[in-house]
């Protein structure tokens, strides 16, 4: 259902009455016409619930009497899994973060920006004017949602990550190691010996690859863990492909308006899509009318899914901007040129439509590159 036909609720949870009348005060103003729901202990709230038939916004406070914030929230994900949670915290320890950040979409320090809600609102409007089916949306919260995200994945949207605070992170993920040992020691490469020390997997393979690496696996184990999909395995591998080209492809490029450690971040979360599609079609019999129109889903999952997990706006912000690059056949941006034209190698028909539409005679010295490339890991 579209937000326009639709009253957002908002429930606001808080024993600081002066707290809940600032937050209340605020969603008036931002979201003229919404329902906004208050409660001053979680009490009062849990014995409310039955009367709500939904929610759309959920903001909790973390320290409260009998039940804390992050209990609340996990009592409200699995009721309202489409929902957006934020915790307000006057501790931003790590050990207050490491608890909710599995939890809570959003998680703001007290006291709050409006800054800061306004993202949530932002956030909200955007899950629901993407034109996606209700039983997708479902699907995709079922899967990525209540199954709650390793508090590892959520430690990896800091992309700024040294080699030391990855290594100490991947010391207990066997599964994780295993995979980096099997890229590390393949033809990609090319060692002279098999390597099977974890710092010298990650120094091999680089901090920003490793890291798309791990969101990659954490997305791939959720899915296969509910769905049967026969070829989840190869197009993680795919993946994989495709980050391992843009990494080098950027490193060739020398352009300082790319950043290389997002956008290879940016490529792992669009495997976000290619698994979403994968769930669209087990669950929906209606087929996509075109190459073009099959790959926009697939970015509409990755953004969909990207945006409720909890991403920051700068990381979803660069997921919208590939859609509006191509539904408007414009971008003055050269990461979204580059995204879109690794992301679409394997559909020649994008792929092409791609090349024709973001790259001139300029782009030669581009695309000559990009070719080289194709041939090394898409042979």
């Amino acid at each position: 259902m579209s937000i326009k036909s639709q009253v957002p609720r908002i429930v606001l949870v808080d024993d600081d009455e002066l707290m809940l009348k600032s937050l209340h005060r605020h969603f008036k103003i931002s979201m003229e016409g919404a329902e906004i729901l208050t409660f001053s202990s979680p009490k009062q709230f849990i014995e409310s619930l039955d009367t709500l038939a939904s929610i759309d916004i959920f903001v909790s406070d973390y320290l409260m009497p009998s039940i804390n914030g992050v209990e609340l929230i996990n009592i409200v994900r699995r009721r309202y899994p489409q929902i957006l949670t934020v915790l307000l915290t006057g501790d931003t320890t790590g050990k207050v973060l490491c608890k909710s950040s599995i939890s809570a979409t959003f998680i703001i320090a007290k006291p709050f920006r409006r800054e800061e809600f306004d993202e949530v609102i932002t956030a909200f409007y955007r899950l629901n004017e993407l034109p996606l089916r209700e039983a997708i949306k479902r699907a995709l919260n079922e899967t990525f949602i209540e199954n709650e995200l390793p508090i590892l994945l959520s430690k990896i949207e800091d992309i700024d990550l040294d080699f030391h605070k990855l290594e100490a992170m991947l010391e207990q993920e066997v599964l994780i190691q295993a995979k980096l040992f099997h890229l590390c020691n393949s033809a990609y490469v090319g060692l002279s010996t098999k390597q099977y020390s974890l710092s010298t997997a990650i120094k091999t393979l680089g901090v920003d690859l490793v890291s798309a690496i791990i969101v990659s696996v954490c997305y791939h184990n959720m899915v296969a863990a509910r769905y049967d999909i026969a070829n989840c395995e190869q197009l993680s591998d795919i993946n994989f492909k495709k980050v391992k080209l843009l990494k080098e492809l950027v490193h060739k490029l020398h352009d300082a308006s790319i950043d290389s450690e997002r956008v290879v971040f940016l490529q792992s979360l669009l495997f976000l899509g290619e698994l979403g599609s994968e769930i669209a079609q087990l669950i929906t019999e209606s087929q996509c009318h075109s190459p073009q129109s099959c790959y926009i889903e697939k970015l509409h999952i990755a953004l969909y899914t990207a945006t409720l997990i909890g991403y920051e706006s700068a990381i979803t912000d660069q997921l919208y901007a590939l859609i509006n690059a191509l539904e408007t056949a414009s971008s003055d941006c050269n990461a979204t040129k580059l995204l879109l034209l690794i992301d679409t190698i394997t559909n020649k028909e994008v792929n092409q439509t791609v090349i024709n539409t973001f790259f001139d005679q300029k782009s030669q010295d581009w695309l000559e590159l990009f070719y080289e490339l194709r041939s090394k890991y898409f042979s």
